[in-house]
């Protein structure tokens, strides 16, 4: 017993190395006149849902009948929660670093474009929306309104164009446009590694995550629906972690055998913990270690 919580501990000293010596990174996409960057830590599922929001603002655009180039901007505040906060304006896309005087950071894109931005753990797919849906709509009053401001909150410390935040919240906080509940319609599916394999994964449609099994037949098998994907985590051949919540989850083991699935009841993580979401899961023994000892079937 002394030795494995020996083995323990020094897979918790690695893994809280690995969450601590890191330095955050931008991933990109490109969806038509869409262009989309994400910042994070990790390879969180933020990414993923980042870019379903692209392909469904290109979608948008289209329906608006607006070519010119859209600039979706997010970045992944994911050491907690936060108060999410949204920006709109109509530039190249430059933030000026206020921490450091030294470095200003050179324009982003090469032509104006609509610039959406915004800093939040979870990325609202109808928020955004929204925000695009009257950006594309009001150009000329984003151009003749648009202010610099400084944002210093959420490990920002930011200065950046954009029009009145209280418009930004009454937009957001109106009711969804019937074009939009249209677009919602759209089954937009997560991007994989791969052009196709055997994995559980995900497809958004009408504001609802629909898990599902890509089979050895290539069949589709739908599994559960979520109001939110958390994160996804494979943790062998044939299982695979599905969270809901930082804290809770279910499990999902398949048997190519008999080509079936067996969906577990919810489980929920206690005293999780002050760690950045997921990095103790890196580790396959760290993982055991929580299922047996911090994991609860939800009654």
């Amino acid at each position: 017993m002394r030795r494995n919580n020996y083995i323990l501990a020094i897979i918790l000293i690695l893994t809280f190395g690995t969450a601590f010596a890191h330095e955050d990174f931008w991933t990109f996409a490109d969806y038509g006149n869409v262009k989309v960057r994400i910042k994070t830590g990790f390879d969180y599922e933020e990414i993923n849902k980042a870019f379903i929001i692209g392909q469904l603002a290109e979608k948008l655009s289209k329906e608006l009948n607006y070519s010119g180039p859209i600039f979706l901007d997010f970045n992944h505040h994911y050491t907690g929660e936060c108060k999410p906060a949204y920006f709109i304006s109509y530039d190249k896309g430059k933030i000026d670093y206020t921490w450091e005087s030294t470095t200003k950071e050179k324009d982003y894109l090469k032509a104006n474009a609509i610039v959406v931005r915004q800093v939040s753990r979870r990325f609202d797919v109808i928020s955004t929306l929204k925000l695009l849906e009257y950006s594309i709509s009001n150009i000329f009053s984003i151009k003749t309104s648009q202010k610099q401001i400084e944002y210093n909150e959420n490990y920002c410390q930011w200065r950046i164009n954009t029009i009145d935040t209280n418009i930004i919240k009454k937009i957001i906080n109106a009711p969804a446009s019937e074009l939009l509940t249209n677009i919602l319609k759209t089954r937009i599916e997560r991007q994989e590694q791969t052009e196709y394999k055997y994995s559980t994964t995900y497809y958004f449609q009408n504001n609802i995550y629909t898990i599902y099994n890509n089979n050895f037949d290539k069949t589709k098998t739908d599994i559960l629906t979520l109001p939110c994907v958390y994160q996804i985590i494979e943790t062998d051949f044939s299982g695979t972690l599905i969270f809901d919540t930082d804290s809770s989850f279910y499990n999902v083991k398949y048997d190519p055998s008999n080509k079936s699935y067996d969906l577990s009841s919810k489980y929920i993580i206690h005293n999780k913990g002050n760690l950045y979401p997921f990095q103790p899961f890196t580790s396959g023994a760290l993982l055991s270690y929580f299922l047996e000892n911090k994991v609860k079937k939800e009654k």
